[in-house]
């Protein structure tokens, strides 16, 4: 699907409803949001509905609570099949959690709007701009070329999302178009440092109790150019934090100068963990993250572990970096 296209089919539409993957973040909630206000705006129906509830951190902007979930008790709206359903942020089903079950079969017609190269032809019509380092940068494209004005609440939404998913405008994607972006958003009245503080400068006790916990399962190996953190059930229950609290706990490895890699595995059920990567420079962590049925971006990527004892696990994630530092594969 053409831009062109994608613009005629929210034209020629009237009831929407959105929905993300599942655990959704700042570039899938701002996404969200801003495409909602703007279809309202066109004077459209629209409801946001996805699996599970954002974190209060990538909230603060939606002042209306226009962002519902399953997980808070929202029900499935009895007239989806007959709703245009628009997936941000994902363009593979298995990524959205009891949506893939609850929500999607339900609907009387599919689009997807994503920026991430898909791992497989995409189940339904898409528009997809790999080179754009958010869905939120989609969306921002998409006010343009409808002409619909961005208000102050929607301008918050889109600069988290590009925000959240640079990595504060330093991830590989991060384009002079995306500066312009950022630039028009400051003119709509963000206010940069309020964003950032919302996102990373805002911890609470427990999440500060939870940072102690794993940081003291930090480990350095392979001459130091890896690094890898665990986060436990365990860990979420004796702080009291959530497990959003540690969304850039990841991050903080590659400020050593000789880390190139940073490994998380975060525990999300017993017995069962997600690995996260990070990387720097050229080096494609997406790739290992493609085998396992994950994705992301050449910087940043994730996916869920096969299960197996966690010693085995470290094991073969630890193998499968040297091999991606020594070979480039």
């Amino acid at each position: 699907m053409t831009f062109d296209e994608l613009l005629m089919l929210l034209r020629s539409n009237d009831n929407f409803l959105l929905v993300s993957h599942a655990d959704p973040d700042g570039d899938a909630l701002g996404s969200e949001y801003a495409l909602c206000q703007i279809l309202r705006s066109l004077g459209k129906k629209v409801t946001i509905l996805n699996a599970d509830r954002g974190s209060h951190r990538y909230l603060f902007f939606d002042e209306e609570k226009l962002i519902t979930s399953l997980e808070e008790g929202t029900k499935v709206p009895p007239d989806l099949n007959r709703k245009i359903l628009v997936l941000l942020d994902t363009s593979d089903y298995q990524h959205t959690g009891l949506a893939r079950s609850e929500i999607i079969p339900l609907a009387g017609q599919v689009l997807i709007i994503d920026h991430h190269e898909a791992l497989r032809p995409p189940p339904a019509p898409f528009y997809i701009d790999n080179t754009a380092a958010a869905t939120c940068q989609i969306v921002f494209e998409l006010a343009q070329a409808l002409k619909v004005k961005i208000e102050l609440p929607m301008a918050k939404a889109l600069f988290m999302g590009l925000v959240f998913d640079t990595g504060s405008f330093i991830y590989s994607k991060t384009s002079a178009r995306t500066f312009e972006i950022a630039k028009d958003l400051v003119l709509a009245g963000v206010k940069p440092k309020e964003i950032h503080a919302q996102l990373y400068e805002t911890i609470e006790p427990q999440r500060m109790k939870l940072l102690a916990k794993v940081q003291s399962t930090l480990t350095l190996t392979y001459q130091d150019r890896i690094a890898y953190q665990i986060l436990t059930q365990v860990m979420l229950q004796e702080s009291g934090a959530e497990a959003d609290d540690a969304v850039n706990f990841i991050d903080y490895p590659l400020k050593c100068q000789t880390v190139l890699v940073s490994l998380f595995l975060k525990e999300v059920a017993p017995g069962q963990y997600r690995c996260s990567l990070r990387s720097k420079d050229n080096i494609n962590v997406a790739n290992i993250a493609l085998k396992y049925g994950g994705g992301g971006h050449q910087n940043a990527a994730g996916f869920a572990c096969p299960v197996m004892p966690l010693e085995k696990l470290k094991e073969m994630l630890i193998r499968l970096l040297e091999d991606l530092l020594s070979t480039g594969r």
